[in-house]
């Protein structure tokens, strides 16, 4: 039989009819999973970056000072209290223009600008390229050697100020005389700058006050005249020898460093001014009893009077090392001296006098400056053999700075002449210059302005009272030695041992 030993041939099978794919079925065929899987990818990356565009547009519309976090050692961005105050009581419109070729702005300083435009709507902030519009600083009478890229032309109404670039930037040059080098420090002091500026062009009224003249009084530092114009006061010399009283626009006076008394007439004037509200701010060098009498006629007015001796300050703490006549003494609690406590800063007072109160009920008399209870007066003053303790000296505490108020009447008294050298104010970071200014504004009803300290962009320094120094001498050169020496004879030993 044919096909016999072979497997019986298989029919063949009808071909199926292919069915028929949908639309979908034939994308997904055509581009396969990768392709839908790199859409879901495509797709999700545009919803993140809407969303981003979004978030940026809705942050670009916020105040700086909520969208930028200032992270700076020295919080330069970070504006103080008084700034923002000044600024929410703007009711004129204000023009910052920042001076400077495109592209080459100063970022600190743009970002400053911006800190005070959120501050404000009446603050708008310019950048004006003196290259590409030349003629733009014709019409402004401006002092064309403090021009410097990057300063800042604050404009309010027909009130202008500029600010320089080197009152923003502030270096200061000391010179050793031992090695006759220079040793230059940079300061960040766009904030003090700016707002007074601001608080220049914005407002009338510009306090004038007058620095006495006629007996042998130390003038001012060419420094403290300068932070008395950016504090928008106005300084001008008086001679009561040539006035019939005391000029009626004086906010103040300021008596610095007298050395010889004033007349009778002239001590008369200036209490017949403090009586009828005025103020005034007096330092003095060391009084010797039976001397100034007509001075301190004038300060008996306000309630107090010059105690005997010079003070050496016996708690190492509240000296600086090896000078225990140069004072560090407390800081009492007052709107003068506020914001240098809240700093943690030092106020020194070298050869000091006691100030003492007279018991004038009419007076208040409130201690700025104080010594602790170990300091001692020594009655032989400028004159004193050792500045050991003896017996017969006086005891403290003594007040060294005091203020006192009489009615409307106002004055401030620091017995320590160095008080506004420059080579002291330098060691304490400018707090005795701060301390004079927050008494000038105190006495001009500017308090707002009090105290918009320099930030410094160099190392800190440090200022060291005798114990500290002595601490660290002996950690330094007993603890830390002693320590090594100990842990390498307890490993030459060990080793030994083995």
């Amino acid at each position: 039989m044919r096909g016999f030993g072979r497997e019986a041939a298989q029919p063949k099978q009808p071909k199926r009819p292919k069915e028929k794919r949908s639309a979908a079925e034939r994308m997904r065929g055509m581009f396969g999973k990768r392709f839908f899987a790199g859409s879901y990818s495509a797709f999700a990356a545009a919803v993140v970056i809407a969303i981003a565009v979004v978030i940026n547009l809705i942050a670009s519309a916020l105040p700086a000072d909520k969208t930028q976090i200032d992270l700076t050692d020295q919080a330069i961005y970070t504006l103080s209290d008084q700034t923002k105050r000044i600024m929410a009581s703007l009711d004129s419109d204000v023009t910052l223009y920042l001076l400077a070729q495109s592209g080459r702005e100063d970022e600190t300083i743009t970002r400053l600008l911006d800190r005070y435009a959120s501050l404000s709507d009446h603050i708008q902030v310019t950048l004006i390229d003196p290259t590409q519009k030349p003629t733009f600083l014709d019409g402004y009478d401006l002092d064309i050697s403090r021009l410097y890229a990057n300063s800042v032309l604050v404009e309010c109404g027909e009130r202008t100020r500029l600010v320089g670039y080197d009152e923003i930037y502030v270096t200061s040059y000391e010179m050793d005389y031992y090695s006759y080098n220079y040793t230059t420090t940079t300061s960040f002091d766009g904030e003090n700058a700016l707002t007074n500026a601001i608080h220049y062009v914005s407002s009338g009224n510009i306090p004038k006050v007058y620095a006495l003249t006629g007996h042998g009084e130390t003038e001012l530092s060419s420094s403290i005249q300068t932070l008395i114009e950016r504090d928008n006061l106005e300084l001008d010399s008086l001679s009561l020898l040539s006035e019939d009283s005391v000029p009626e626009d004086a906010s103040a006076v300021v008596i610095h460093v007298p050395q010889s008394d004033l007349g009778s007439e002239e001590a008369d004037k200036l209490i017949a001014y403090l009586d009828a509200g005025g103020r005034v701010v007096l330092i003095t060098d060391y009084i010797e009893t039976g001397s100034m009498e007509n001075l301190l006629r004038v300060t008996a007015s306000m309630g107090m009077t010059a105690g005997e001796g010079l003070i050496v300050e016996g708690d190492r703490n509240q000296h600086v090392s090896r000078y225990p006549y140069y004072l560090l003494p407390q800081i009492a609690s007052h709107d003068i001296t506020q914001p240098l406590l809240d700093g943690g800063y030092f106020v020194l007072t070298p050869l000091s006098q006691p100030i003492e109160e007279t018991g004038d009920g009419e007076a208040t008399v409130t201690t700025l400056l104080e010594t602790s209870d170990s300091a001692y007066s020594k009655a032989a003053a400028l004159q004193m053999q050792t500045t050991e303790k003896e017996e017969g000296d006086t005891e403290g505490p003594f007040a060294v700075a005091a203020a006192s108020e009489k009615g409307e009447g106002r004055m401030v008294w620091v017995t320590s002449a160095d008080l506004l050298t420059d080579s002291v104010n330098a060691m304490v970071s400018g707090a005795n210059s701060d301390l004079f200014m927050n008494s000038l504004d105190w006495m001009c009803d500017q308090a707002e302005t009090i105290s918009i300290r320099a930030k410094s962009l160099d190392e800190a320094g440090l200022t060291l009272t005798q114990a500290q120094s002595s601490f660290w001498s002996a950690v330094m050169i007993g603890i830390i030695p002693g320590v090594l020496l100990i842990a390498g004879l307890a490993i030459v030993v060990r080793r030994k041992r083995r």
